[in-house]
């Protein structure tokens, strides 16, 4: 069973998989009551190489520190300063919670260069930074800023170790294991390298994150050491609740996050904490409680994306959980033909949505495909609805490409009513039907091989895997 809050993945993991970005942090500690501004100070210099500029004369940069650098955000100035001839600056800077914020250069209404930096209460910061800079980062110093690039710069070298693991094309799960364990030990020490930073509590929490599914036991372990007041508590939250599941059981697992719950003093993790719940109650089939949980979620909490989430959740748990009779529909074909969910009845049915320019959907196709050659004809089919409403698009994508199956391409893209009617938020989404009408599973991203591995087991197919395995 692959369901695993397929609506949840989808539409609101970037609201629960806190980003490492100024607008993430700080709206994690958003609450109804705000609390006292933090304050900071920063100072420093900006220069420009001889070569590029024989006039030393530095003044007239502007140094921005604001919440977003986001195009489409209202940018909220936190602090802002304007070099002097010698390229000296010096600000104040009122943030209303610590959290890692935009740095932005600019002279003459160019901006020059974007970064981060992390504001907290009482941290006073210097910043040195020669133009042009090239990929290089600002370069600001100070205790709070000095936990964060050792934090950036540890998951930075883990990243490329793995790269070299995979290039190197000599997979051993043992190296893997081996760098993870390391990487995991060298974040959880960060935060007594560098105590009540927010650069070491992100580190003990990507800690726990890079142990998922290596080592459930020092997860949990390490879990029950993380303070509720962690910017990235609901992330690591949910790693622990699957791990302790996998060691102890759902019971368990949901017994584990409600503990949190209870700590936690912002509206907004509540809310993430109980969606939790919801899930884990998903994950064991308990269809009752979880809709308890939703409705309690839903009478709780005042946040417009939360309540948009709890409908959706209700949604469903009422109308797309296993075992429920697949929503009914009646649609055109690509060729103009007239296909209904129940001309299928009798057949194993796999019903994608999908947009043929999705890099993801794309690489599954062979997967996809060798499914349907494989199934004994009148057994299986797929039925593939394009929310891509350009007709050329979806042209250029069906010509001299293998794609069999029934095809339906959407007329209004997401808003669909067979999308909507599916809660498609979030592509390719698949759902498998089985021959009496009623929904085995469904399936959100990247998980063909999840797919291929339920429709074979239905149809009796492991018996000749040949030909049928990923890539």
């Amino acid at each position: 069973m692959t369901y695993r809050g397929a609506w949840l993945r989808g539409s609101l993991g970037a609201l629960l998989v806190l980003g490492l970005t100024a607008g993430a942090l700080v709206a994690c500690g958003a609450a109804e009551s705000a609390p006292p501004p933090v304050r900071s100070y920063l100072e420093g210099q900006i220069t420009v190489r001889a070569e590029v500029d024989s006039i030393p004369d530095y003044r007239g940069f502007e140094v921005l520190v604001a919440s977003s650098t986001s195009p489409s955000a209202e940018l909220d100035t936190l602090g802002y300063a304007v070099t002097d001839s010698t390229g000296f600056f010096r600000m104040d800077i009122t943030a209303p919670h610590r959290g890692i914020y935009a740095v932005v250069i600019a002279r003459r209404g160019q901006i020059l260069k974007v970064d981060e930096m992390v504001v907290a209460d009482g941290d006073s910061a210097q910043m040195r930074l020669v133009l042009p800079a090239g990929q290089r980062p600002i370069a600001v110093r100070s205790r709070e800023n000095a936990a964060w690039l050792a934090f950036r710069n540890t998951q930075a070298q883990h990243n490329q170790e793995l790269m070299k693991i995979v290039q190197e094309g000599n997979f051993q799960e043992a190296e893997l294991r081996r760098s993870i364990q390391q990487t995991a030990t060298i974040l959880w020490n960060l935060q007594e390298q560098y105590p009540n930073t927010l650069g070491g509590a992100m580190a003990a929490a990507q800690s726990i994150i890079t142990l998922d599914d290596w080592n459930d036991s020092l997860l949990v372990e390490r879990m029950r050491q993380i303070q509720p007041d962690n910017p990235r508590l609901v992330d690591v939250v949910r790693i622990g609740r699957g791990a302790v599941a996998r060691l102890a059981g759902q019971d368990s697992a949901i017994a584990f996050v409600r503990a949190y719950q209870r700590q936690v003093t912002e509206p907004a993790d509540w809310a993430a904490l109980q969606s939790e719940i919801v899930i884990a109650y998903m994950d064991s089939l308990q269809n009752d409680r979880a809709l308890a949980a939703v409705r309690e979620l839903k009478a709780t909490t005042t946040d417009s994306v939360w309540t948009a989430w709890a409908r959706q959740a209700e949604y469903e748990l009422q109308h797309l959980m296993p075992g429920m009779p697949a929503p009914g529909f009646t649609a055109t074909t690509y060729d103009g033909e007239a296909v209904s969910l129940e001309d299928l009845r009798g057949r194993l049915v796999l019903l994608e949505f999908y947009r043929p320019e999705l890099p993801a959907f794309q690489q599954e196709l062979p997967i996809r495909n060798t499914l349907y050659e494989v199934a004994a004809p009148g057994t299986f089919d797929i039925v593939s609805i394009s929310l891509q409403p350009d007709t050329l698009l979806n042209e250029a994508f069906f010509e001299g490409r293998a794609f069999p199956g029934i095809h339906i391409i959407g007329p209004g893209g997401p808003s669909y009513d067979v999308a909507e009617r599916y809660a498609v938020t979030a592509l390719p989404t698949r759902i498998l039907i089985d021959p009496e009408g009623r929904i085995l599973s469904k399936y959100v991203g990247n998980a063909i091989m999840a797919v291929r591995d339920d429709v074979m087991t239905r149809l009796g197919l492991f018996e000749d895997q040949a030909g049928v395995d990923g890539p």
